[in-house]
């Protein structure tokens, strides 16, 4: 029988004995002795194995946990146990009153069934600094055999190791690494418990090293970060942004107490801004949200500084900006150290720190902001005209009369007809960030709603700004008379009894389309002329082609009426006229005021004629021009008609205009004066003759002249011989003669 034996402090002293194989037997003994001299022995417990030839009890250790002198753990080993592809257990019993019972079982890494985990198992003293014993569990087949450490806990022993050391680690050449286990003694005068382990032929001696804790201080200069920095209305024309300093500080200690060496680390961090987040809203220099560095750690605390800044916008300015160190030690591949320089290592915990950095508040001596939000439509008037590329702006005027206001949002419904493009906000808060997302419909028959945010977030105490949302509509969509849009406006932060004026309503008249085209043909009369030998009667004709575009929302046809202006009946001089329109019969006769300023022609009597909707209508406007007296001065004047199309503007309107809707046409009149010409024509024969005579008179005297040697210059083109400066002495030639009236014939014509 291989008998174990432990021992605790109190009434009672329990010895232990395991039969391998089978089962373990527990036996306690009281320390009063009989009389003659004899111990009697009972049997209190019996523990049973789960698996045949497991070699169930080949290995008892107990474990004082916490090191108060009462056992509280049994482990017993099974190195031939078998399952899950591993090789050896060892089952953890927990002391409750006088008995045992299993809690948890340990095990080896997987892929060695003939390891023989558990062959040894020893308690060791408090290796990692947290005031509890810790387990090694020998494995000596797991290749050349290997050693694994399980720290302790409050609840028992972890149920994963925290290190597995190999034989192969050693040296080549051993085996059975493992086979036996030691590790309370401290070898080495440091205040370490160093681990002797056991293999073939050999004792290896592992020292320990000390455990340490890195303690950090992380703190920021300002506190708390200053709004107008970061806000999307700080533009590059203020002052140079300060940004944020951090200090960080780093202060090793030493878990183990009775450790006496040095304690020196190399120690590597990460400093992140904003970790959690896709965007961050804080930047190192170089315009990163991370830095990494490595520094010396002593026991003695040590600082460091870094600063960052904001990038341009940020939108969350209420949640604070998260900044996390993480941090682990170090050391490089190949650094000789002597046998009293030990790397201290981490304690087994999460490295990191985290800090938050507010965003100051503008919220009184309380620190509780209270908004008073006000909601009200714009006073723009506006009308939604269907057109096919139709739009609507509806404006609405959004003020804060309390304190900042958190994450303002406009909850707006809409009829179904429209369709959401856009959402912008007025100057001078055209920077202040909004954005509009449509919820989810939840019937088809209900209106559609669109949730925008519009603050950076914070909307700022006394702050007023103006909201446009634009909207394109949808075809073949079903309209009333009106659009309604109701909008809402909430925050995080607003008393609900001060809800009242958050809500404002906007209705806007819905009109429809009419297409009219309205073009005067081209056999239109355009010009008249009256002259006294002329027709004294001219009938003359306007036509008009009315052309009506059908459209989707034909069912909202309206009655429409003609209106045909002709000019008003009276007496232009010698000039009458009278007009007839086709539809008369059917029309309404008004007349207007004449025209009192310089417009070329306006219709004096109007023809309302209305008519149902057709596609293509044909207006004649006839007239008789008639001269009636005798035409005493040539004179011009025009003669109008107009067309145009009316119907009910509060409901309808022109498609493409007014313009396109109205035509006229103007008609020239002209009237011509012919005089008597008979007695002109008489008149200028008899003067003709009488020029004759006296030039024949003139021409005789000048002839007469000549023959008694007197010389005159007659201005005539002859008289002196070319090349002399002398008369020509005798009478004139009958050649020269004629030649000369014809001369002054033709200046006479011309004259």
């Amino acid at each position: 029988l291989d008998g174990h034996r432990t021992r605790s402090r109190g009434l009672l002293h329990c010895d232990l004995a395991a039969l391998p194989g089978a089962h373990i037997t527990a036996g306690c003994w009281s320390p009063s002795i009989p009389a003659c001299g004899t111990r009697h022995w009972s049997q209190v417990q019996k523990i049973n194995g789960t698996q045949i030839g497991s070699y169930f009890g080949g290995e008892l250790c107990g474990v004082d946990m916490n090191q108060d002198g009462e056992t509280e753990l049994l482990l017993i080993g099974a190195p031939l146990f078998y399952g899950e592809q591993r090789g050896g257990r060892v089952f953890i019993y927990q002391k409750k009153k006088l008995e045992f019972e299993m809690v948890s079982e340990l095990q080896g890494d997987p892929g060695y069934p003939l390891g023989q985990f558990g062959a040894t198992i020893a308690a060791l003293t408090d290796i990692n600094g947290d005031g509890l014993m810790d387990v090694a569990v020998g494995a000596p087949l797991e290749e050349q055999g290997a050693v694994y450490i399980f720290n302790g806990r409050n609840s028992g022993l972890s149920s994963r190791p925290s290190q597995r050391i190999a034989g192969s680690q050693m040296f080549s050449g051993i085996h059975w690494f493992g086979r036996s286990i030691h590790g309370v003694k401290d070898l080495g005068g440091d205040g370490l418990a160093d681990v002797a382990v056991g293999a073939e032929g050999q004792v290896i001696v592992l020292r320990s090293r000390p455990v340490v804790d890195v303690i950090t201080v992380i703190s920021f200069s300002p506190a708390e970060i200053p709004v107008h920095e970061v806000e999307c209305s700080y533009s590059a024309s203020h002052k140079k942004k300060e940004g944020v300093n951090i200090t960080v500080c780093f202060q090793l200690k030493s878990l183990i107490r009775k450790f006496q060496g040095p304690l020196v680390a190399n120690l590597t961090y990460i400093l992140q801004l904003d970790g959690h987040r896709t965007r961050s809203r804080g930047l190192f220099p170089g315009g990163k949200p991370e830095l990494t560095g490595n520094t010396l750690v002593t026991p003695a605390k040590s600082c460091m500084n870094f600063w960052f800044h904001f990038p341009v916008c940020i939108q969350d300015l209420i949640s604070p900006i998260n900044v996390s160190l993480n941090f682990s030690l170090w050391e490089e591949e190949g650094t000789q150290r002597n046998q009293s320089d030990l790397q201290p290592i981490l304690r087994p915990a999460p490295h990191s720190e985290t800090k938050e950095i507010p965003f100051e508040k503008n919220c009184g001596e309380d620190k509780k902001c209270e908004a008073n939000l006000e909601l009200s439509s714009a006073d723009r008037p506006t009308v939604l005209r269907l057109t096919p590329s139709a739009s609507l702006t509806v404006g609405w005027t959004l003020n804060n009369s309390g304190e900042d206001a958190y994450w303002v949002q406009l909850n707006l419904s809409f009829p179904r007809g429209l369709s959401f493009r856009k959402v912008k906000v007025l100057k001078p808060h055209s920077q202040m960030p909004a954005s509009c997302e449509e919820l989810p419909e939840e019937s088809r028959l209900l209106p559609r709603t669109l949730l925008c945010n519009v603050s950076s977030p914070i909307f700022k105490a006394g702050s007023s700004v103006g909201i446009q949302v634009m909207f394109n509509t949808l075809l073949n969509s079903s309209w009333e008379d009106f659009v309604e849009l109701h909008a809402t406006v909430n925050c995080e932060n607003e008393d609900p009894l001060l809800l009242e004026d958050n809500s404002a309503t906007t209705s806007i008249p819905v009109l429809y389309p009419i297409n009219v085209l309205i073009k005067d043909q081209e056999n239109s009369t355009l010009y008249v002329s009256f002259t006294p030998k002329g027709p004294k009667i001219h009938q003359v004709q306007h036509i008009y082609q009315v052309r009506i575009q059908p459209s989707v929302h034909d069912h909202n046809m309206p009655t429409l009426e003609a209106l045909v202006g002709v000019p008003q009946p009276h007496s232009e001089g010698p000039i009458t006229h009278q007009w007839h329109v086709q539809m008369v019969s059917a029309a309404r006769r008004r007349g207007l005021p004449r025209p009192v300023g310089e417009l070329p022609c306006l219709p004096g009597v109007l023809f309302h004629c209305p008519f149902v909707f057709s596609q293509e209508i044909l207006v004649h406007v006839t007239g008789t021009v008639e001269l009636v007296g005798e035409i005493e001065a040539s004179t011009m004047f025009s003669l109008c008609s107009s067309l145009s199309i009316s119907f009910n503007s509060s409901k309808h309107f022109h498609l493409y205009g007014s313009n396109a809707s109205m035509a006229q046409v103007l008609m020239k009149v002209d009237v011509v004066y012919e005089k008597e010409m008979l007695y002109l024509y008489v008149l200028s024969g008899i003067g003709g003759l009488l020029l004759l005579l006296l030039i024949f008179a003139a021409l005789y005297k000048v002839g007469t002249s000549g023959r008694n040697g007197h010389c005159q210059d007659w201005g005539m083109p002859f008289g002196r011989s070319q090349g002399e400066d002398h008369c020509v002495q005798g009478a004139l030639e009958p050649e020269k003669v004629s030649t000369y009236l014809l001369f002054l014939q033709i200046r006479l014509l011309r004259s």
